[in-house]
C-alpha cells in the first residue's frame, strides 16, 4: 500500500466483507479513523501506517481514549497497523486475554491477522548464554526486592524464561517469595508462569538451563554481594525515591552506588529508576522535581556513557494500592508455597503490570535489551 489513504480503504473493505457497516467520521478526530458497527457492537478503528513496529505507549493512548468520556460511544476498539508489534506491546496484548476491549491486528492482503488470537513465540536473544540483570542501591528500603520480582515478571510476560537469584545474605527475596513466584495470566490464556527463586550460594548456570534472563536481588552492602555475579551484570537497575527533601542525599547514594559497581563491572548499563512515585499535585511541581532529579546526575552522565537516569515522565514505578496489598498478602500468608505477583487486573487496570512492562520497554529502547531482539 503506497499511502495512508489506500491503507484506510483496504481496511474498510476487509471490515465490509466481514459484514460490518463502515463509516468515516467527518471531521476526523485524532483518536480514530473509522467507525464500524455490527450486531449491537460499535467500534472505533485506529489505523497506523508504519514502517516499524507499534510500541506499547501507542496502544495505551488508544485504550485511554476508549475508557474516557469521549470514547463512551464505543463498546470495542480495533488497532490495526501495516507492520507489527514490538515485544512490550505484544506482552501487553497477551496480558489482556480474550476479554480485551481492544483487538490488535496487522492488515494482510485479504484479512486482518488478529494478534490477540494467536500465541506469540518468545523472542530469542542473539547473545549466547544468559543475560544478567542486577537490582542494587547502596541503601536499604528503596524497594529492591519488589522491583526484582516484578521486573522478572515483566520479562516473563514478554516471553522469556526467567530465574530470580537472591544475593542478599538476609535472604529477603526468599523470605517473601519462598522457592518461587507465579506470574498470573488472564483467564483463557493458559497456566501461570512460574519463576524459581535461587539462593546465590546454590546458583549455577545449569541450575536453570533453559532460562535466558537472570534477575539478581542484591544486598545494599556492595561487599556482601558475590563479586563473580556482580561482574557478570549486563544491566543494573538502581531504585531510588523522588523525595523533595532528600534529592541531594539520594543523589550521593546513587553516585556511591555507581562508583562501587564500576569497581567490579565496567560493561553494565546502569539505570536509575524512580520507585514508589507519587504525583506532586501540579505540573509545575513535577517539572521542578524532575529537573532537580535529572540535574543531580549530569556529572555522572558526562563521564559514564552507560549510565542512564530514567526521566519519570517516561518510566517509573507508581505508588499503588495493588503493590501495597501485595506486600500485605505476603505478610499475612508466610507459609504459602509460592506467591503471585501484583499483576492481576482489578477493574481492567493494573498499574504495576503496566509500569514494569513499560520499564522493560524503556530499557530495550534506550540502551540495554535492544541487543536481545533479532
Amino acid at each position: 500500500m503506497r499511502d495512508f489513504a489506500q491503507f484506510e480503504q483496504h481496511v474498510a473493505t476487509i471490515f465490509q466483507n466481514e459484514g460490518w457497516t463502515v463509516t468515516t467520521p467527518d471531521p476526523k478526530p485524532p483518536e480514530y479513523d473509522l467507525v464500524v458497527s455490527k450486531e449491537g457492537q460499535t467500534g472505533a478503528v485506529h489505523l497506523k501506517w508504519l514502517i516499524s513496529n507499534v510500541q506499547k505507549p501507542q496502544i495505551l493512548r488508544f485504550l485511554g481514549f476508549l475508557e474516557s468520556k469521549a470514547g463512551q460511544d464505543f463498546n470495542c476498539g480495533f488497532f490495526i497497523t501495516t507492520k507489527g508489534y514490538g515485544a512490550p506491546a505484544n506482552a501487553l496484548i497477551r496480558s489482556w486475554g480474550s476479554d480485551a476491549k481492544i483487538q490488535c491486528g496487522i492488515a494482510a492482503d485479504t484479512q486482518i491477522l488478529w494478534v490477540n488470537e494467536d500465541e506469540l513465540p518468545p523472542p530469542e536473544p542473539p547473545k549466547p548464554g544468559k543475560i544478567y540483570v542486577g537490582v542494587f542501591t547502596c541503601k536499604g528500603g528503596v524497594g529492591k526486592t519488589t522491583v526484582s520480582a516484578h521486573l522478572a515478571g515483566a520479562f516473563a510476560l514478554e516471553g522469556f524464561n526467567v530465574a530470580l537469584v537472591d544475593l542478599d545474605p538476609e535472604q529477603n527475596l526468599q523470605k517473601l517469595l519462598g522457592d518461587g513466584v507465579d506470574v498470573p495470566r488472564p483467564r483463557g490464556v493458559g497456566a501461570s508462569t512460574y519463576i524459581a527463586v535461587y539462593d546465590w550460594r546454590e546458583w549455577h548456570e545449569d541450575a536453570a538451563r533453559d532460562c535466558k534472563m537472570v534477575v539478581c536481588d542484591c544486598s545494599p552492602a556492595l561487599e556482601r554481594n558475590p563479586k563473580e555475579l556482580v561482574s557478570q551484570f549486563d544491566y543494573c537497575i538502581i531504585p531510588t525515591t523522588l523525595n523533595p527533601l532528600g534529592l541531594n542525599k539520594h543523589g550521593q547514594v546513587i553516585k556511591d552506588t555507581v562508583r562501587g559497581i564500576r569497581e567490579l563491572n565496567q560493561q553494565a548499563h546502569l539505570f536509575v529508576l524512580v520507585n514508589n512515585f507519587k504525583y506532586p499535585g501540579s505540573k509545575r511541581r513535577l517539572r521542578l522535581l524532575r529537573d532537580t532529579f535529572l540535574d543531580t546526575y549530569n556529572e555522572v552522565k558526562a563521564i559514564d556513557h552507560k549510565f542512564h537516569c530514567i526521566d519519570p515522565k517516561y518510566a517509573c514505578i507508581r505508588s499503588s494500592d495493588q503493590l501495597y496489598y501485595w506486600g500485605i498478602h505476603l505478610l499475612e500468608n508466610p507459609d504459602e508455597a509460592r506467591s503471585e505477583l501484583a499483576f492481576k487486573l482489578v477493574g481492567g487496570i493494573c498499574y504495576p503490570r503496566d509500569d514494569f512492562i513499560n520499564l522493560a520497554d524503556y530499557i530495550e529502547r534506550e540502551a540495554g535489551l535492544g541487543i536481545l531482539r533479532n
